[in-house]
């Protein structure tokens, strides 16, 4: 049986579909590219923005028109707070967050009864730790180390689609670490719902654990995926600032620059203090590449608000932005929030500081012209004449050569110029 995939999403998300794919392969069933006719078409859901919503209604539709015979999952996120919105566009099973992992045993069930299957299961307050044997085709390893969420933002489905902080055991995931390093993968990304929040069910925190996986011989490079800006507490920034084996990138949610909208938000901090922890961060070790994400057009937003956003934004030291339009979600606070900011009011502001991150990722990446840093080498083709890659802080790279056989080793690499956001390089020591 042939069985395709498609993610829309976090990082979580993608993660979690490859541990669906090792189930199916397990079973003796064949992965296939989602464009190519299949018996199982499975669509990881995400719905933290309408858009998301929409999209995985669209690819569940797409794959039913690729396949009319062909069996439609529809699992994750979207199912677990609107399971009625997507059993309406014709998915045949649909699973919650709770129950994507009993994928085999629905579809078995399916073939059997012909009938649609749909099972949305309170979420338990327990981590299923999922390791996967191999990421085939992938330069790096990801674990999965956290899930949930206890945090309250008056715009977020996210806590009612994960359900409350779950964390994996330390040994777990420290034994997950070792054995990938030991399958050869140098670097390994953690990841979770909230990843700062790892241990706050287990007496335990994201240090502690850092601070036991840097002493993992094989492993060169540590990754971690978006962290809360109160969760980054000294010690916490001392180690991925200082210690050689943490990659020099983080991702921080801002949000917004107002005050006020933070407030209506719940957003724990203030524009000061995520200020304030930037700089000391980029004064720690100036190589830092830092995400943001910030969302334009929350409800009652002014102009004043948002250019107090805006020139927040201008005058950080940050790397680039994921930026949202407001999406309003049924079932959250700021869904009942007036008044509601037009459509093409928050479109302008999007494109305003979409052409502003376009100069930050410009500004940061020609910092590094004639300097050395380290990073990965990824598993395919760039542009003609190139190889693609990634420094710890995060830069894509233009390798010149072909470097299939060095795919996921860490190296140094000296930075010879750029192409708009990318680094062309040559790799110092390509053995």
């Amino acid at each position: 049986m042939k069985v395709a995939f498609y993610t829309i999403g976090c990082k979580l998300n993608q993660f979690e579909t490859e541990v669906l794919k090792e189930l199916c392969e397990k079973e003796g069933w064949e992965v296939v590219p989602f464009r190519e006719k299949a018996d199982v078409y499975v669509i990881n859901t995400c719905t933290v923005t309408q858009q998301a919503d929409a999209k995985s209604r669209q690819n569940i539709r797409r794959a039913l028109k690729n396949n009319p015979k062909a069996i439609v999952v529809a699992v994750g996120c979207y199912p677990q707070v609107a399971s009625e919105e997507v059993k309406a566009t014709g998915a045949h099973i649909v699973l919650g967050t709770q129950d994507k992992y009993r994928i085999i045993e629905a579809i078995k069930e399916f073939l059997k009864q012909k009938e649609p299957i749909t099972k949305i299961s309170p979420i338990k307050n327990e981590f299923i730790f999922t390791p996967i044997e191999d990421f085939t085709g992938y330069s790096r390893a990801f674990v999965k180390v956290q899930e949930g969420c206890n945090r309250n933002c008056s715009y977020c489905l996210v806590k009612k689609a994960r359900g409350p902080v779950r964390s994996a055991k330390p040994e777990d995931v420290i034994e997950e670490v070792k054995r990938l390093a030991e399958k050869g993968f140098e670097e390994i990304v953690l990841t979770g719902t909230h990843l700062g929040a790892y241990g706050e069910d287990r007496d335990t925190n994201l240090l502690k654990l850092l601070e036991r996986l840097v002493e993992i011989p094989d492993v060169k490079k540590i990754r971690l995926s978006s962290i809360e800006p109160t969760e980054l507490t000294k010690e916490l920034i001392e180690l991925i600032t200082q210690h050689p084996k943490i990659a020099k990138h983080l991702h921080i949610p801002l949000q917004s620059g107002s005050d006020r909208i933070l407030k209506l938000m719940n957003r724990p901090y203030t524009s000061s203090y995520f200020e304030e922890l930037i700089h000391k961060i980029v004064d720690k070790n100036p190589i830092i590449g830092i995400g943001v994400d910030v969302i334009v057009g929350f409800p009652t937003e002014t102009e004043e608000d948002f250019n107090l956003t805006y020139q927040l934004l201008e005058r950080l030291p940050i790397y680039y932005m994921h930026i949202f339009s407001y999406s309003p979600r049924r079932g959250t606070p700021a869904y009942h929030m007036k008044p509601q900011v037009r459509p093409d009011i928050k479109k302008q502001r999007w494109e305003a500081l979409n052409t502003l991150k376009s100069v930050k990722k410009a500004q940061f990446v020609s910092k590094f012209v004639g300097k050395t840093l380290e990073g990965i080498v990824e598993g395919r083709p760039a542009e003609k004449g190139y190889w693609s890659g990634l420094t710890e802080n995060y830069i894509p790279l233009l390798i010149e050569g072909n470097y299939p056989h060095l795919t996921g080793k860490v190296k140094q690499f000296k930075i010879l110029t750029t192409k708009k956001d990318k680094a062309l390089v040559k790799i110092k020591n390509n053995d």
